[in-house]
């Protein structure tokens, strides 16, 4: 098949290029890397391009994996109108230019709260897909983590298993826990978590399948796990205590986002203890 996916350096797009590429599909790869570092691709694409999605683009695939938007929840916070702008409406200049039968798009699992730009920048992006889209069907990712060991997270360190890994590695002093008085089972909020490597698989087998046109799948693990439980399976796998530092809240955090319904394109072959040791492995590995 003939596949573009965007945001394709990125930590979920250079995973699923080289996934794609493994199972003979023919790849497109665009992205504009905005973090100011990429993963090398050029392994897993026959053409890459430097297209932003907000601007003229064009072109026809037998499916288009859009991954390529904003996704610091902070940072929609500050800037709103940016997220709109990406995520919204570069979503439908894509699908305005681009011809494909299949759209399979990176939506969030904060859709049901909303509680952030971000958030709603995606929901609104999964309208403009629904209306437009000659097939769809879009992702509500929950927490993605780990590594196949070579691709990796880009930018400033916000995901939980990544800052404790480097906390846990010794690159970086300690970790914050934003609230610890959230009415859940420690006080801590609770997410649900998918290593990248079943996320990708579970992706590329959409692609296979073809548009499922639901409302949403959801790629998780069906389980929730508050912030000290994760930090306590990083400190078992890796046998590093990790300092810990209760800080405020955080403005835009939902108290618990946990998978309501698996997804069936969803193959389970990883555990949070697999994600934890994955990203520490590979912090531990690189120099900076």
């Amino acid at each position: 098949m003939r596949v573009l996916v965007t945001g394709a350096t990125g930590y979920i797009g250079s995973h699923v290029c080289k996934l794609l590429k493994e199972h003979g599909h023919h790849v497109t790869a665009w992205d504009i890397n905005i973090h100011g570092e990429y993963n090398d691709i050029m392994a897993y694409c026959d053409h890459y391009s430097s297209y932003d999605i907000t601007k003229f683009v064009h072109g026809d695939f037998d499916a288009v994996v859009h991954l390529a938007g904003r996704s610091v929840v902070p940072q929609s916070l500050l800037e709103p109108t940016e997220y709109y702008r990406v995520n919204t409406m570069g979503t439908a200049n894509l699908l305005d230019r681009v011809d494909t039968d299949h759209i399979l798009f990176a939506s969030t699992s904060s859709a049901w709260e909303m509680a952030s730009p971000y958030a709603r920048s995606k929901v609104a992006a999964e309208d403009v897909i629904k209306e437009k889209a000659n097939g769809h069907t879009i992702f509500r990712f929950f927490n993605v983590s780990g590594t196949d060991g070579h691709n990796r997270q880009l930018g400033a360190p916000t995901h939980l298993i990544r800052v404790a890994a480097m906390v846990a590695a010794g690159k970086i002093p300690d970790i914050k826990i934003f609230g610890n008085d959230y009415d859940t089972r420690d006080g801590t909020c609770i997410r649900d978590y998918i290593h990248i490597c079943d996320l990708a698989g579970a992706i590329v087998k959409a692609v296979e399948s073809g548009p499922a046109n639901t409302d949403y799948e959801c790629l998780g693990s069906n389980t929730g796990f508050s912030v000290l439980e994760v930090l306590d399976t990083m400190e078992a796998v890796t046998g590093k205590k990790l300092n810990r530092v209760v800080a405020p809240r955080r403005a835009g955090d939902a108290v618990a986002s946990v998978v309501d319904e698996l997804s069936n394109f969803v193959t389970l072959t990883k555990t949070i203890e697999d994600m934890c040791l994955d990203q520490y492995k590979l912090e531990i590995s690189r120099n900076i």
